[in-house]
């Protein structure tokens, strides 16, 4: 499954459970996506909801 719009702009892992997953690994804090990359998840979460 493609990442949310609003998921972490480097993983896109959700917010609300980015801390959790994100500490386990010590990688990165939550970043805000680029409009850019907000764009493109949902044209490709859409795209993908289309062949289903």
């Amino acid at each position: 499954m493609k990442p949310k719009p609003m998921g972490c702009g480097r993983c896109g892992i959700d917010k609300d459970v980015h801390a959790i997953q994100a500490a386990s690994d010590d990688t990165h804090t939550w970043q805000q996506p680029t409009q850019q990359q907000i764009r493109d998840r949902m044209l490709a979460r859409r795209a993908e909801g289309k062949r289903s």
